[in-house]
């Protein structure tokens, strides 16, 4: 009779995690102290055994030679690691050290770049002074080369994050990130059917200090939380008061007469604020501080705007700063394109129970004048109110929002800072370019008020009018590509 059978599991599977970038920026100390944290092996950069008889000089061949010795380090380095391994450098070192010095890199070691698998890639940031070294050559092109290991590993979907800071701050954001990997990693594996995940749409960049969360659906901001004190700085979209957390405001900013305009003979029904916070982006690169969605057009949206078009909306957290970039390009061959593109970020408002609306002020970088420029029914009346005369405090009431938004034109100022009388929590907005902003909440008993920069504006009132005529629309000829970014820090 066979003996009973028993049940057995996988072990954990050994998780890769590579230090790469240029030259000076503290590789071989952090994958040190990381193996000696963790209690596992690490493989050194076999570069510096190499040349350290002969120095900088070598030739394309001896790149390969440091090539094979890397990865027969990498090897050993696993036959002896537990649960986790390190790499002081990888292949994308040598690649990017053959093409600068020779114009280009041998195959195989680029096929061996593809082939290799890492858990985690820790790209080094250039913020710590230069250490002159004999085995070192380019102190001046740090820059450079930072620029292009951030492009190859954008353009590979590498599982990345950018490390920077004081050499403590870095083993600090290391090890918040390896914990995050080695805590998912090791869930332990059930023989029964794996529940479903409660929100599949969503995403969440994380550092120690915040995590944001997004969802593919309008690639929307819909969560900017504080771990220590889990505070969180959003409003959560209650549908009885306003449903959306951060929509983005495309192809339209504000709203069109009868929510329509005219095209080369041809009119068109848009509505207001367009259409991309109501579509379902695909997300083309995550890592755990940067998450990429993209947007194109379709037979849809030619129906409502006959446009061709590529939206890419970028996030990038560090530490409390999240950066929103927008990247619109014009695919097609032979049409420009015009659009409009804005920002709607929803701040919690008041932050704490103990607080009030009232209690919250906005707080400009410098003393301002400012003006209002009149809405009715989502239009421009084309009248104007005045808001502020050489004041940088503007104190927040509902009644300052009884004829709908606060629209300012061609303002002086970047930054914004949503503060409280009460206590020391914030959230400051920075934008530089942006040549409209609106400040708006719901109305009376709303917990929110948001704060919208803008490349585009509301139509007057009256007519439709030909889109092209409209005032703010933005006009990319094909191919071209519009650029633009702002940032949100929570403290």
């Amino acid at each position: 009779m066979p003996p009973p059978s028993t049940k057995s599991f996988p072990s954990p599977k050994l998780l890769r995690v590579s230090l790469t970038g240029p030259e000076s920026t503290g590789k071989s100390t952090l994958a040190a102290q990381l193996a000696a944290h963790y209690g596992t092996s690490f493989a050194p950069e076999f570069a510096r055994e190499y040349l350290a008889g002969s120095g900088p000089h070598y030739t394309i061949e001896d790149l390969e030679e440091i090539a094979r010795g890397q990865l027969a380090a990498e090897a050993k380095a696993e036959a002896h690691a537990s649960r986790i391994v390190f790499f002081d450098s990888d292949l994308l070192v040598i690649k990017i050290w053959a093409e600068h010095s020779f114009g280009s890199c041998p195959e195989w070691i680029i096929n061996s770049l593809v082939q290799r698998q890492y858990d985690l890639v820790l790209l080094m940031g250039i913020d710590l002074p230069w250490e002159p070294d004999p085995l070192r050559e380019h102190p001046h092109l740090r820059q450079q080369f930072y620029n292009l290991y951030q492009r190859e590993l954008r353009e590979r979907m590498t599982n990345f994050a950018e490390i920077s800071g004081s050499g403590e701050r870095r083993f600090a954001q290391a090890r918040f990130l390896i914990d995050e990997l080695l805590r998912t990693a090791e869930q332990p594996s059930r023989p029964q059917k794996k529940p479903m995940p409660t929100h599949p749409d969503h995403y969440t960049l994380v550092t120690p200090q915040c995590r944001a969360t997004f969802a593919a659906h309008g690639a929307e901001l819909i969560s900017l939380v504080t771990p220590t004190n889990n505070l969180e700085y959003l409003w959560p979209g209650d549908p009885a008061v306003w449903a959306r957390h951060a929509p983005v405001l495309f192809p339209l900013v504000g709203r069109l007469p009868d929510d329509a305009y005219y095209y080369e003979g041809r009119d068109y029904k848009l509505p207001q604020h367009g259409f991309a916070r109501d579509q379902e982006f695909a997300v083309v690169q995550q890592s755990p501080t940067e998450l990429v969605f993209r947007l194109q057009h379709d037979e849809t949206t030619r129906a409502v705007f006959p446009f061709a078009f590529e939206l890419t909306i970028t996030y990038t957290l560090r530490d409390t700063v999240l950066t929103v970039r927008w990247d619109v390009r014009n695919p097609a061959p032979d049409q420009p394109l015009l659009f409009s593109i804005g920002a709607h970020p929803a701040v919690r408002c008041p932050l704490l129970p103990s607080e009030g609306f009232e209690d919250y002020f906005f707080e400009f970088d410098h003393p301002v004048t400012l003006e209002r420029h009149l809405l009715q029914g989502g239009l421009l009346t084309g009248q104007t109110a005045p808001v502020l005369n050489e004041q940088q405090q503007l104190s927040l009431s509902y009644e300052l929002f009884a004829d709908d938004a606060l629209v300012f034109k061609h303002y002086d100022f970047t930054s914004l800072t949503l503060r409280s009388r009460k206590s020391p929590h914030f959230v400051r907005f920075q934008f530089d370019g942006f040549p409209y902003l609106g400040l708006w909440t719901k109305g009376q008993g709303a917990g929110f008020v948001c704060v919208e920069p803008w490349h585009g504006i509301a139509s007057p009132a009256g007519e439709p009018g030909e889109l092209s005529e409209k005032e703010g629309i933005l006009t990319l000829e094909p191919g071209q590509v519009f650029s633009a970014s702002y940032t949100i820090e929570v403290g």
